[in-house]
């Protein structure tokens, strides 16, 4: 009768499934001492945040300066909306009298947009002021108020983060300057 095996087979088995355990053990061993001696690691991401305070100076009861301050993380454009009542002795808002004009700072650091919002053409950086909205020795005077009334001027400002531009772009439909990063009257035009 022949043999099926010739005898080195089991030897072969063998070999082969004490390599299999020896490679087993490596691995299982090396990959214990790595868990063990491995202190977590903590990815630590803050997000940018565009944060900003008004700053307002009155002087005799007329605003004369206005300031807007990047409180954020972030380098921010700004933009300003003043909102002019005349107010009786009551707290009620009035019509009639003209409301007063208003003298931009004459550094051309601001520019009025057609929806009459007030843009400040440079990014402000983080913890920085923007310059001032009004020119100075120019306040805004209630010089034409109704009987009985007062001028309330109250500002809102509004920030956007810098970059990417498109985010100041597409939100507020101004220009940025692509050399100086300064806002622009004119958005971009796109090709379709």
């Amino acid at each position: 009768m022949k043999r099926i095996f010739n005898g080195s087979g089991g030897r072969k088995a063998a070999l082969i499934l004490s390599l299999c355990l020896i490679f087993a053990l490596a691995v299982g061993t090396t990959f214990a001492l790595l868990k063990a001696n491995t202190d977590p690691v903590t990815n630590t991401f803050t997000a940018a945040e565009s944060k900003i305070t008004i700053e307002e100076k009155t002087d005799n009861g007329s605003k004369s300066e206005i300031y807007v301050k990047n409180e954020g993380t972030a380098t921010s454009y700004v933009r300003v909306k003043l909102v002019m009542n005349w107010v009786d002795g009551d707290g009620k808002v009035v019509s009639g009298g003209s409301l007063p004009a208003v003298t931009l700072n004459s550094d051309n650091s601001w520019f009025r947009g057609s929806d009459g919002i007030y843009y400040y053409t440079k990014p402000v950086a983080p913890k920085d002021l923007t310059a001032n909205l009004l020119q100075e020795g120019k306040p805004i005077k209630q010089e034409s108020a109704p009987d009985g009334c007062h001028l309330e001027v109250t500002v809102l400002a509004e920030s956007i983060q810098a970059a990417p531009s498109e985010a100041v772009t597409d939100s507020w439909h101004v220009g940025v300057d692509s050399v100086t990063s300064e806002l622009t009257r004119t958005p971009p035009t796109t090709t379709p």
